[in-house]
C-alpha cells in the first residue's frame, strides 16, 4: 500500500490522506486534524497540504496526515476504520509509530491508536467521545450529535490502550472531563487559563513546534513544562478566559487583580491593539457567515422536504 520517497494523496471514503515516507529506519508520525481544518467537498484544493503534513515532512520526518472532508465529519467512517486496520499492519516496518492529534483529531488519534499499533500519542485538548449520552456536559458533543451523518456516532476513544501524553486546560470543564475518561494517560501537562485554545496558546508562546518535535524525539521535558508556560500571562485571552469565571470562584479581589494585569498588558502593547481589533472583527464576520450558511442549508432542506410532501399529497389525492 505505502509508496516511498514521494508525496501521495489518497481519498478514503470521506477522509483525505497525504503522506511521505523518507526513511523506514526512523519513526513515523500519524496526524489527525482538528475540526477547524476540515476540507470542503465543493472547493477541495488538491494542492493544499493537509494539516500537519508540511510541518513534519519539512523536518525530514516520516509523515502520514489525515483530514476529514466536511465540517460535520467526526472520523467515524467504517471504510476509513477498515483502512486503518490494514495500515496498522504496514506500519510494522518502522521502529516506532507515533500519533498526534488536536481536539477532534485527538479523538481520532486515540480512537484508532490500537488499530494503527501506535507506540505513543500526543493529544492536545482531545475529545474522548461524540456520544451525547456519555458527554452531555460538552456543547461540541451535543452539536455533533445533531449534525453527524452517522446516526450511531457513539464510538468511544477511551478504548485506547496506547500511552498518552495530553495537554489541556484543567479549568475548562469539558476538556477536563474528557481527559478524566482516559485510562492510558501517562503524562498530563496542564496549561491553565487558555480554554480550548491549547495549540494557539503554545504557538503564541513560541512553544508549539518545540513541544511537538521534543515529543517525537522522546525528549519532552514534562517537569519543565510549568516553567515554560509562564509566558501565558502575556496573552490577552488568558485574562479574558479567567475573567469569565470558569471555576465559579472569582472574588471581587481576584477580578480586580486580573483586570489590572490585563490593562497593563494592553498598555504595554497599545500599538498592536488596532490590528487585534481588526482580527477579532474578521473572526466575528467569519462566524456569522458560517452561521448564515448553516441556516440557508437548513432552509433549502426544509423547502425540498416540504415540496416532496406536497407533491406526494397531490399524487394520493
Amino acid at each position: 500500500m505505502l509508496k516511498f520517497k514521494q508525496d501521495v494523496r489518497l481519498r478514503i471514503d470521506d477522509m483525505m490522506m497525504q503522506y511521505r515516507i523518507i526513511d523506514t529506519s526512523k519513526p513515523v508520525v500519524v496526524t489527525f486534524a482538528p475540526g477547524c481544518e476540515a476540507i470542503d467537498e465543493k472547493i477541495m484544493d488538491e494542492n493544499k497540504p493537509l494539516w500537519g503534513f508540511n510541518f513534519l515532512s519539512k523536518e525530514k520526518i516520516n509523515t502520514i496526515s489525515f483530514v476529514h472532508i466536511g465540517k460535520n465529519n467526526y472520523y467515524q467512517s467504517r471504510e476509513f476504520e477498515a483502512f486503518l486496520e490494514k495500515l496498522g499492519d504496514e506500519l510494522g516496518i518502522f521502529p516506532e509509530r507515533i500519533g498526534y492529534g488536536v481536539s477532534r483529531g485527538g479523538f481520532a488519534a486515540s480512537l484508532y491508536a490500537n488499530s494503527l499499533k501506535l507506540d505513543r500519542v500526543l493529544l492536545l485538548m482531545p475529545l474522548s467521545t461524540y456520544d451525547n449520552q456519555v458527554a452531555p456536559w460538552d456543547p461540541k458533543v451535543q452539536k455533533a450529535s445533531q449534525n453527524s451523518p452517522h446516526p450511531a456516532s457513539n464510538k468511544d476513544a477511551t478504548i485506547c490502550r496506547v500511552p498518552l501524553t495530553v495537554i489541556y486546560d484543567p479549568l475548562f470543564k469539558a476538556d477536563r472531563l474528557h481527559i478524566e475518561r482516559y485510562a492510558s494517560v501517562v503524562h498530563k501537562l496542564i496549561l491553565p487559563g487558555v480554554g480550548h485554545r491549547i495549540p494557539r496558546a503554545l504557538q503564541d508562546m513560541g512553544l508549539l513546534k518545540k513541544v511537538v518535535l521534543d515529543f517525537i524525539d522522546n525528549k519532552l521535558d514534562t517537569e519543565a513544562f510549568p516553567r515554560l508556560i509562564r509566558e501565558r500571562r502575556k496573552l490577552s485571552y488568558y485574562y479574558r478566559n479567567l475573567l469569565s469565571d470558569p471555576t465559579q470562584k472569582l472574588t471581587l479581589k481576584r477580578k480586580f487583580i486580573l483586570y489590572s494585569h490585563k490593562l497593563r498588558l494592553q498598555l504595554a502593547n497599545i500599538e498592536d491593539q488596532p490590528a487585534r481589533i481588526v482580527s477579532r472583527f474578521k473572526q466575528s464576520l467569519y462566524k456569522r457567515q458560517y452561521f448564515a450558511e448553516g441556516w440557508q442549508n437548513r432552509l433549502q432542506h426544509f423547502t425540498a422536504q416540504r415540496s416532496l410532501v406536497i407533491g406526494t399529497a397531490m399524487i394520493f389525492c
